[in-house]
C-alpha cells in the first residue's frame, strides 16, 4: 500500500523540487534504482512549529516532519514495521517504516494527526510509564536542568567531565546511579502518554512496541536485570493498547548478540538497535537498524536517505 498519493508522478515532483541541487537529483535517481532494501526511521519528539530547540532529546517541527514523510511516500512505500521482520522481496521497490521512541504525549497530539492525514501507519516503542505512576525519564530531567543551569554546572553536580549536552548525556547513559539521581531530582510533571492516548494510537491502527519501563541500556545490566527489563511493564502496556506487544527497541539503541538472544527468548519477533543501517536479506531479526534524521531540511534529508540505503555500518555485536 502506498502511504501517500501525490498529485503528480512522485519522482517527477522530487526532481522538479531538486533542480537547484545536483546532489539531490543524484540521490533521487539512486533511490529510484534500488530494489529489495528497507530503511526504518526513528523519531523522538515532534514539536509545534516555532518551538525553541532543546539540548538532549532529538526533536523536529511538525511541519518539517510532515515534509519528510511526504518525501518518503514519493520515493517508495511506507509500510508497517512488522513487514520488515517478514519475508524480504529483492525485487520490491525501496520500503520505509516510521517508528517513534519513548512516551512523549506529542506522539498523540502532534504525530498522530499528521500520520492520519497522510494515511500512514507507524510503530510507537513505548515504556508505559504513566501506567505505573512514574515521572520523567532521566534524560528529560537532565535536559530541563541543563536548560536552567547550563552544562558546566550540571557536569559539576554530577561529577562528570563534559563540555557539551551530548557528552553529559552519554556519561549519564553509562551510569545507572546518575540516572536514579536525576529521576529523583525531577520537579516538572512528565509530559507522557496517558492510557487513553495509548488507546488512541492503537485505535488508529498504529502498532505499539516495547522500549522497557525504566529505559536502562541492557548491555550494562546483568542477566537477571535484563530479564526483568524485558518483561516488567510489558503486559500492562499490551493491556492498555489492546494488542500484543511483539516488537522491541533497545533503550539507547544499545545491544549485542548476547542481549539479542535474551530478547528472542522473551518472545519478541523483532528488535531494533541504534545502528543507522538499512535492512537487507539475511539480517539478524533481533539486531536490525534504524536511522534518526532529526531536523534535516528536505534536500539534505533526501541525500542522507540515499546514503543510508547504500552504506552499512558493522552490525551490533559483530
Amino acid at each position: 500500500m502506498r502511504a501517500v498519493s501525490p498529485v503528480a508522478p512522485p519522482l517527477r515532483r522530487l526532481a522538479t523540487m531538486a533542480l537547484r541541487s545536483r546532489a539531490v537529483n543524484d540521490a533521487v535517481r539512486r533511490i529510484a534504482a534500488l530494489r529489495g532494501r528497507s530503511l526504518a526511521l526513528v523519531y523522538h519528539r515532534v514539536v509545534p512549529d516555532g518551538s525553541a530547540p532543546r539540548a538532549v532529546v532529538p526533536s523536529l517541527s511538525e511541519a518539517l516532519f510532515r515534509r519528510q514523510v511526504e518525501a518518503l511516500g514519493e520515493l517508495g512505500e511506507i509500510v508497517p514495521l512488522a513487514e520488515f521482520a517478514g519475508e524480504h522481496d529483492r525485487q520490491r521497490q525501496v520500503r520505509f517504516a516510521l517508528t517513534f521512541d519513548d512516551d512523549y504525549d506529542t506522539h498523540a497530539e502532534r504525530v498522530l494527526p499528521v500520520l492520519g492525514g497522510l494515511g500512514v501507519q507507524a510503530t510507537f516503542f513505548l515504556s508505559g510509564r504513566s501506567l505505573h505512576g512514574l515521572g520523567p525519564y532521566w534524560f528529560e530531567v537532565l535536559e530541563s536542568l541543563i536548560h536552567e543551569h547550563g552544562v558546566a554546572c550540571m557536569a559539576g553536580r554530577l561529577g562528570v567531565s563534559a563540555g557539551t549536552p551530548t557528552e553529559l548525556a552519554i556519561a549519564c547513559e553509562r551510569d545507572p546511579r546518575r540516572q536514579h539521581l536525576l529521576e529523583r531530582a525531577a520537579e516538572q510533571p512528565a509530559g507522557h502518554l496517558r492510557r487513553d492516548q495509548i488507546q488512541e494510537l492503537a485505535a488508529a491502527t498504529m502498532t505499539v512496541g516495547f522500549h522497557t519501563l525504566h529505559h536502562r541500556a541492557l548491555t550494562a545490566l546483568d542477566q537477571d536485570a535484563q530479564g526483568q527489563a524485558l518483561t516488567e511493564g510489558r503486559q500492562e502496556l499490551a493491556t492498555a493498547a489492546g494488542q500484543p506487544v511483539h516488537l522491541f527497541a533497545y533503550p539507547h539503541g544499545s545491544s549485542d548478540r548476547r542481549v539479542a538472544s535474551r530478547v528472542q527468548e522473551a518472545g519478541y519477533t523483532g528488535a531494533w538497535t541504534g545502528l543507522p543501517n538499512a535492512m537487507r536479506p539475511g539480517d539478524d531479526q533481533f539486531l536490525l537498524g534504524r536511522w534518526e534524521p532529526g531536523p534535516l531540511e528536505i534536500d539534505d534529508f533526501l541525500v542522507k536517505v540515499a546514503v543510508r540505503l547504500h552504506r552499512r555500518l558493522p552490525g551490533a555485536g559483530a
